[in-house]
């Protein structure tokens, strides 16, 4: 009797604007997606916010660079993520922004997709975990009115954490360090200690996963 065929492995595959971002999510995804298969990046380049009129073939794009990834992997595509910066605060065109893309990416995709739209940058989702700065730089300390603050409101997280974090200063290369250490702290979950609503979106899509 001839052995049963193996069945093939599943992948999440991430896109970002960075390879930082695509680190991040690496970290991310699977403390708040629980069971989580393997997680691969592409390196496509990713600007998907400003670019609403040309949504479509973008994100066609990314559909054929992820199966190419998955094929690649010899592994079956169950699930695709993309980060996005919104680049401004959150108002009424963050929802339109997410609106636009998420409904596009629903329609392209193969497996079920999630947006991380961080309002303003990646660094306002970090700023929800500071016990984890100190544990990748022993000097850093947020400041406490910033812990209280709404985070998609702070205008320029990035430079904001390089004027107020302390010595030697922030880096973007040190965002996947800091997220790995929430997620060994324990503190990434759908509803961290700090207040971000595009944070919370993301959780959100991602936990509806299960019921597909």
């Amino acid at each position: 009797m001839s052995p049963a065929p193996r069945r093939r492995r599943s992948v999440i595959v991430v896109a970002g604007e960075s390879s930082n971002d695509r680190e991040v999510l690496q970290h991310l995804i699977p403390a708040l997606y629980p069971k989580c298969p393997k997680v691969v990046p592409i390196r496509d380049e990713v600007r998907l916010a400003p670019a609403l009129l040309q949504l479509s073939p973008r994100v066609e794009k990314l559909r054929d660079s992820a199966l190419r990834m998955a094929e690649g992997c010899n592994a079956k595509l169950v699930g695709f993520v993309v980060h996005a910066d919104l680049d401004e605060v959150s108002d009424q065109r963050y929802d339109q922004v997410r609106d636009r893309i998420t409904t596009q990416l629903r329609k392209t995709l193969p497996c079920p997709s999630a947006l991380a739209l961080s309002a303003v940058e990646m660094e306002s989702w970090l700023m929800q975990f500071p016990d984890a700065f100190p544990k990748v730089r022993r000097s850093w300390a947020m400041r406490p009115e910033d812990c209280r603050k709404d985070l998609t409101k702070v205008a320029n997280p990035k430079e904001h954490l390089k004027k107020h974090l302390g010595r030697p200063p922030y880096r973007e290369s040190d965002s996947p360090k800091i997220m790995a250490e929430a997620v060994k702290l324990g503190q990434v979950s759908a509803r961290p200690p700090g207040n971000n609503r595009s944070f919370r979106d993301f959780a959100d899509q991602l936990a509806a996963w299960k019921n597909k």
